[in-house]
């Protein structure tokens, strides 16, 4: 369970720590861009399945933008995080094949040693009438992150974890708290554009 939370810790640094310095010696990433994959459940009720899944990406944030929301979820906490995701423009989609899918509002993409790419991107989440009806625990994890780690040729690996808790700690790390299950394992992760 260390051994994820540490994982979870260094993913969510990625996905909302801009390299201030770092970033502008960094090629921009060639954008826009598609990828496919396959997901795969890998716990509780959906252990064992799997569906398709497209992710589109159209532009990326800035290092203001991610700076802003870091600054927020430290000082005013998750719930002003949302509300400040709420109002940003989708800067991509992830959709299950065939289907409409989800705006994306973050989008951070940073080169790796091999020539390829750490792709992060997270969203709020809707909460369903469902939830806020019956008063669920699922009601507190309303970020959705996907991570994809591909290689120069656009073919990878990542994962999906559609409800999830941000926080930061009181060693001022950045966590990600999963609601009930492992993120979907993303296999076949291909560049399509």
């Amino acid at each position: 369970m260390s051994h994820l939370r540490n994982v979870l810790i260094v993913t969510l640094i990625t996905l909302f720590v801009a390299v201030s310095g770092v970033a502008a010696q960094e090629p921009a990433p060639s954008v826009p861009a598609q990828y496919s994959a396959t997901a795969f459940g890998q716990s509780g009720r959906v252990a064992g399945k799997s569906f398709g899944m497209n992710i589109y990406i159209d532009q990326t944030s800035t290092s203001g933008e991610v700076d802003e929301l870091l600054g927020i979820l430290q000082s005013k906490g998750q719930d002003a995080l949302v509300s400040a995701l709420e109002k940003m423009k989708d800067k991509g989609r992830v959709a299950p094949t065939g289907g409409t899918g989800t705006g994306m509002k973050v989008i951070t993409i940073r080169p790796t040693a091999n020539g390829g790419q750490h792709i992060v991107l997270a969203t709020n989440r809707w909460v369903t009438f469902t939830e806020l009806i019956n008063g669920t625990r699922s009601r507190d994890y309303p970020i959705g992150i996907v991570v994809l780690d591909v290689d120069k040729d656009g073919n990878g690996t990542g994962s999906f974890a559609p409800l999830n808790k941000v926080k930061f700690n009181k060693a001022k790390e950045l966590v990600i708290e999963h609601y009930g299950q492992k993120p979907f394992r993303l296999a076949n992760v291909k560049r399509e554009k």
